[in-house]
């Protein structure tokens, strides 16, 4: 036999399969902790709601005036969508049967006649299920065509090359592997023949990964045996311990068999099919030499225990978390059941078997350990036989369901590559034809059910989710009945569904959405209990949003200080958007954070955030007012730009900048008529601040004009008659006092600016605005720039004689002489016939001085 060991490629080969293995290993321990939550991940459904917010501005005879907007409030709630198609387990256990195939194919070269039969008989049955045809080449001869190179190339060097060395083999057939690998990749799309594995050819891994559990299942007996029987005081002790150990072994493989069929529950640390697997294959490794001496043969022992054990485990351990990964319950339970069964096959009758054979030894104080596998009285070959009978019975008892499962598997693996490929209807026959093999498949009931709900089966879609709840380890399909129900309006019944999850108070995400469904109901107490108690087990960002939304309810009761200061320091939007909702609702100020997204487009939460930071009660801040220019630049934020100049409207005014927001407003109703009614009724509240009542009044009824609310500006009208004003707006007469304390060390170009601010400020501060123009005329401002101002002016207070006296004398001095013309029409509408005629008569005056100086200038 060849000295494998020496040679460095079969150590590297070794080497490469091991890691493999131990790759394997760890990826089935990630999924104890992910569980399904790769394949169908928890989604936030985010529910915006409209809280109305009372911006008061004054009083009238102690009545609060103002006016009322909308500000956002979020509720989240976890849900989750369509599984998720994973194609790294896909790709993992490709690359696993190519090589198992590979080191298989070199291993058989090795072996006598009889085995290589044997073997290669196996080989082919594994060929035939690996689905080749359906990759839609060749049809049936593609299959054909592989498993002639296999036999072929393994035959020639099993009978005809049998001197021929390792590396010669591992490169003959691992190039005759590679270029059918490739061709069919060449001809075929590449992408869907890596996945035929995985999803047709399902079974070719699974017939691999039983023969290597069948191969260790029994391992352990004889482990168990050697540690109850080597260091024992006397054979009768050892007997005893033998019986108790393997008694208690026996029981616990009858507690997993009873566990997986329904007939019993527990949960047992570390007591697994997974774990038990794990302990045969350790014992396997070990007591493998020892097991095929007792085979007459030449065995390639070194190649099995280096190469062909280390590839199969990693691919028993491959398929472990396909499934587990891919959340493929159907198959996960004819893994398990795949498991158990040969271990409590062989647990059982090897257990009889050792008894019926060594207890004689052991009475006698003899070591009868070494002899575990060439048992006499009982032969191990009956003792095999009888394992194989006990496997079938116990598939027989479970009237074919592993069989049936790992069909249901299958189908499921199918339904998800159809998916893929958006085949929804190929989906839904492949995820029905698991339903009739396994009707409570998790996933094939939960995937029907997302397809039903594409064609609006309610009806189906409703039973689907009912079905996937039955065997479900977790909540998913229940709470996506319950939020099925809430798309469809269906409270009552959505509340029902989460009440009735068991125990639907242990799962935080269940907690949450039961405190929303109470809420939707106005059942607020029982929604505080419910956030209160999530919120201390566990504050994640969704419960802090939640439980600040919940505030808005209570904001009367509750500590609204420590409620924003507990806060403050997280920075998910949704949290960000309540916190400053509930400032507002109490006036109380909160720091504004805001980050400009470097795409200028302003996404939802942002938007939000944004709008109910500007719209607080007398909150101005530079970086709000610059952060809505910022996106107002960006022709993509089109749809939400009446949030925006809203918003900008409001700050403006905070900010006294009353001209300016004024001209906001006028933009913001060309641009949005649904609500013109409401932005002059904002406008003649605003009028009314600055003390220009029968602007006010022009603008309720402009208001009224749109189909505002009627009684609402009734009840205004009613209280603006009165002319009084308890809190009016402070208009420039500070800033004006402040400028003239410090005007002795302004240079002429600060004067100016700080004119022209104040000139273009507040139009219903008529004096201070005409004694800015007047410094600016002093200051020789250009006669067009004048203009401009005062008609800004007279746009946001069109009742005051004062500025439209001033900008009529500036279109003359402009050489507008026409536009003053229909300014004095506009003019004799309100004013009275002494102030008019004064005014038409100046107005004249310079007109002919102004024609007189034109003579004079041309003579």
């Amino acid at each position: 036999m060849e000295k494998f060991e020496q040679q460095s490629l079969f150590n590297a080969l070794s080497k490469i399969c091991w890691a493999l293995a131990g790759i394997s290993l760890v990826l089935v321990g990630y999924t104890y902790f992910a569980g399904n939550n790769e394949a169908l991940p928890w989604l936030t459904d985010v529910t915006y709601i409209k809280s109305p917010l009372f911006k008061e501005y004054f009083t009238i005879d102690g009545k609060p005036m103002g006016f009322s907007l909308d500000q956002i409030i979020n509720w989240q709630s976890y849900k989750t969508g369509r599984y998720r198609f994973l194609e790294i387990p896909q790709y993992l256990l490709f690359t696993l049967v190519s090589i198992c195939l590979l080191v298989i194919s070199l291993t058989i070269t090795y072996l006598e006649r009889f085995w290589y039969m044997v073997c290669a008989g196996i080989l082919v049955f594994v060929s035939i299920n690996l689905g080749l045809d359906q990759l839609g080449l060749m049809n049936e001869y593609l299959a054909y065509t592989f498993i002639g190179l296999i036999l072929i190339s393994t035959y020639y060097f099993q009978s005809f090359k049998s001197e021929a060395s390792f590396t010669t083999r591992l490169m003959a057939i691992g190039l005759i592997l590679l270029g059918f690998w490739l061709l069919v990749f060449f001809i075929s799309n590449g992408e869907s023949a890596v996945f035929i594995i995985p999803s047709y050819g399902l079974l070719a891994p699974i017939i691999l990964a039983g023969l290597f559990v069948f191969f260790v299942a029994g391992d352990n007996c004889f482990y168990l045996f050697k540690i109850a029987t080597q260091n024992a005081p006397s054979g009768k002790n050892a007997l005893i311990h033998f019986l108790i150990i393997g008694g208690i072994y026996v029981l616990l493989l009858i507690l997993l068999f009873l566990d997986l069929t329904g007939r019993l529950s527990i949960d047992l640390i570390l007591i697994d099919p997974y774990t038990l697997l794990l302990v045969s294959v350790l014992s396997g490794y070990y007591v493998m030499k020892t097991k095929l001496e007792v085979v007459q043969s030449n065995i390639p022992l070194a190649l099995i225990r280096n190469l062909l054990y280390p590839v199969l485990a990693a691919l028993t351990l491959a398929i472990i978390y396909y499934a587990e990964i891919t959340a493929n319950d159907s198959l996960i339970a004819a893994i398990k059941m795949a498991i158990v069964i040969p271990h409590f096959a062989f647990a059982s009758v090897y257990y009889i078997y050792a008894f019926m054979n060594f207890t004689p030894d052991l009475l006698l104080n003899e070591v009868a350990w070494p002899s575990f596998f060439k048992g006499e009285k009982a032969p191990l070959l009956t003792a095999r036989i009888a394992t194989v009978f006990f496997m079938v019975g116990a598939i027989y008892f479970l009237e074919f369901k592993p069989y049936y499962q790992l069909k249901a598997g299958q189908y499921n693996a199918l339904g998800a590559l159809a998916e893929k490929q958006q085949n929804e209807l190929l989906a839904s026959q492949y995820y029905r034809q698991a339903i009739f093999f396994d009707y409570a498949s998790v996933k094939a009931n939960y995937s029907l059910s997302m397809l039903e709900k594409t064609v609006g089966n309610t009806a189906q879609v409703i039973k689907r989710l009912n079905d996937a709840s039955l065997r479900a380890t977790d909540f998913k399909p229940a709470m996506a009945l319950a939020q099925y129900y809430s798309d469809n309006g269906q409270l009552f019944n959505k509340l029902l569904t989460l009440k009735e999850m068991d125990p639907s108070f242990s799962d935080l995400k269940v907690m949450n959405s039961l405190a929303i469904a109470h809420y939707e109901f106005g059942h607020l107490d029982t929604t505080l209990y419910l956030m209160r108690n999530a919120y201390e087990r566990a504050p994640s960002e969704i419960i802090v949003g939640n439980f600040l939304a919940l505030d808005l309810s209570f904001s009367e009761s509750l500590a609204i200080d420590s409620a924003l200061k507990g806060t403050e320091d997280f920075d998910d939007l949704s949290i960000k958007i309540n916190r400053q909702a509930l400032a507002n609702h109490t006036a109380t100020s909160s720091n504004i954070k805001i980050d400009l997204a470097t795409d200028s487009v302003l996404v939802l939460e942002e938007l939000y955030y944004l709008f109910n930071a500007a719209i607080g009660p007398a909150q101005t801040n530079k970086d709000l007012l610059n952060a809505i220019d910022y996106y107002l630049l960006c022709e993509r934020n089109i749809t939400i730009k009446d949030y925006l100049l809203l918003a900008k409207a409001i700050q403006l005014y905070n900010f006294g900048s009353v001209n300016t927001a004024f001209a906001v407003m006028d933009e913001l109703m060309a641009y949005d008529q649904r609500k013109a009614g409401l932005y002059s009724y904002i406008k003649s509240i605003w009028a009314y601040h600055q003390m220009a009542f029968s602007q006010s009044i022009a603008l309720l009824a402009q208001a009224e004009s749109y189909n505002f609310d009627k009684a609402l500006i009734r009840d205004t009208y009613t209280a603006f008659l009165s002319q009084a004003i308890d809190q009016p707006a402070e208009q420039l007469t500070q800033q004006w006092a402040d400028y003239e304390k410090r005007s002795s060390g302004l240079s002429k170009e600060e004067k100016e600016k700080f004119f022209l601010e104040i000139a273009s400020q507040n139009a219903f501060d008529v004096a201070i605005t005409l004694r800015a123009v007047n410094e600016l005329r002093a200051l020789q401002l250009s006669a067009e720039q004048l203009y401009e101002i005062l008609q800004k002016a007279i746009e946001v207070n069109p009742n005051s004689v004062l500025l439209y006296e001033a900008y009529i004398y500036e279109t003359v001095e402009s050489g507008l002489s026409m536009i003053g013309i229909s300014a004095l029409e506009e003019l004799s509408k309100f004013a009275n016939q002494a102030d008019y005629e004064r005014i038409r008569s100046n107005f004249e005056e310079r007109i002919e001085k102004r024609q007189r100086e034109a003579l004079n200038l041309n003579n």
